[in-house]
């Protein structure tokens, strides 16, 4: 593959924070800064849910932080892991029905890769939301310079912060990386991935076995002979959007939730899935059960994630809102749905359920 280790999106993510607790208590829907602040210092440890993941995050210590690449120096990534369990423990504190659930922090370690740069040179601009409160400080001054860099010359966001001569104190970028966070899993539905007990997230998996057997039903066929359960492989790819995948390219996961973010439905993730199996099934059609996780866990050819090929491939399957609805009537033993039920309906259903 062509696909150098610093391209994809796993080259670094935080072992989430020790301990967790799951409230019964209902979960706001918005927080103000002072969450963010006294997170830092009140908190405390919190429990991870029970996972089905992460052979990765096993192979480092508690301390470390998982998947780094090569090029980044140990200031950096003690850096990058602060900010990581910084941003997860104020999300734990914000929204205590779901508290911290494993495979958060590949989605907040992804936002703190891609959205720095951005951040920083909006909010030197003055272009970030209002809604963002925290504001940069320059080092001497409280003026930020009316010409910064651009990013792209800038390199990287420890780069920016040299060049802007940036108050690195500034919460900036962890505030806004936290908002985005949070507007995922309340305005689009991600929370339901992470529910207690994982019972919506189980349910995806369900949903996503029968839609294997309607569209693959060669390879659910082998899937059954050799006694693989779907759930084993899909937990991970659903309950981080895909980023468990170490060889998936950056490039791919911003188009797969690009399309997420503007459809308002999960089921660009069932497409995702279901074109990934289509375009491995010559592999896993010869291998047994051993083969056939080694493969699903690796991916050792990873030109089949490049967007070109996978996104033009998922975009060529069919699903539709009112069918993952019938699935998951079905696997859930509800009554089938009405023909009276408009398609205007599922779709406003769709925007609210991580199953459509």
């Amino acid at each position: 593959s062509d696909q150098s280790p610093t391209d994809t999106v796993s080259d670094w993510g935080g072992i989430s924070p020790v301990g967790s607790t799951v409230s019964a208590s209902n979960s706001r829907t918005d927080t103000d800064v002072s969450a963010l602040n006294d997170s830092r210092l009140s908190i405390g440890p919190i429990v991870q849910n029970q996972s089905m993941q992460s052979s990765v995050a096993n192979s480092v210590e508690v301390e470390d932080i998982a998947l780094c690449p090569r090029d980044l120096t140990n200031e950096v990534k003690e850096d990058l892991q602060n900010k990581l369990g910084f941003i997860l423990h104020a999300l734990a504190a914000s929204n205590e029905t779901v508290g911290y659930c494993q495979g958060m922090d590949y989605i907040v370690a992804h936002l703190l890769r891609i959205l720095p740069e951005t951040v920083l040179y909006r909010a030197v601009k003055g272009t970030l939301p209002p809604v963002i409160k925290s504001k940069l400080r320059k080092n001497g001054s409280s003026m930020p310079s009316p010409r910064p860099p651009s990013p792209a010359r800038a390199g990287s966001s420890a780069a920016l912060v040299s060049a802007l001569e940036i108050d690195e104190s500034s919460l900036v970028v962890e505030e806004t990386v936290y908002r985005v966070m949070h507007a995922m899993l309340t305005t689009y539905g991600l929370q339901h991935m992470y529910w207690p007990e994982l019972r919506c997230l189980k349910t995806c998996c369900k949903v996503f076995e029968r839609l294997i057997e309607i569209k693959l039903p060669v390879l659910a066929d082998h899937f059954d002979h050799h006694g693989l359960n779907v759930g084993i492989f899909a937990l991970g790819w659903f309950q981080t959007l895909f980023l468990y995948l170490p060889s998936m390219p950056t490039a791919t996961v911003c188009h797969i939730w690009d399309i997420w973010l503007v459809e308002r439905s999960f089921k660009i993730f069932f497409r995702v899935g279901t074109a990934i199996l289509f375009l491995s099934q010559p592999i896993l059609l010869n291998h047994e059960l051993e083969g056939m996780m080694t493969y699903l866990n690796t991916f050792p050819d990873a030109t089949l994630l490049n967007p070109d090929i996978l996104l033009a491939c998922a975009l060529q399957i069919k699903v539709t809102n009112r069918m993952l609805e019938d699935i998951e009537r079905e696997v859930t033993g509800q009554a089938p749905m009405t023909a009276a039920v408009s398609d205007e309906d599922v779709e406003r259903k769709a925007a609210c359920s991580p199953c459509r």
